[in-house]
């Protein structure tokens, strides 16, 4: 399933539902590390923008994961992080959610 087609049809969602989406999540981060510590990156500025923009949404993960439960209050800025993500640096799209 595409990854915003997952999240969308999430209503309250569960931990399980939090790890798929930091499965989801963590290999584009991977991969934007390799990216910005590519040697003579000329577009490090641009890796470290993105990758502190995931790391929110990353960190919110692993809050909710902590606590195994994620509030109503988490999800909405969860999903707003990702989104917002998906605005300014795109990527996420064509993700698949296993």
């Amino acid at each position: 399933m595409r990854f915003f087609d997952y999240i969308d049809t999430i209503e309250k969602p569960t931990v399980e539902n939090i790890r798929a989406i930091y499965r989801a999540i963590s290999i584009k981060y991977d991969d934007l590390i390799d990216m910005a510590v590519e040697p003579n990156s000329k577009n490090y500025k641009k890796w470290m923008q993105t990758l502190d923009c995931l790391k929110e949404s990353e960190n919110i993960i692993i809050k909710c994961i902590e606590n195994n439960a994620i509030s109503d209050i988490e999800w909405l800025e969860l999903r707003c992080c990702i989104y917002r993500f998906q605005v300014k640096y795109g990527g996420l799209k064509y993700m698949n959610i296993e």
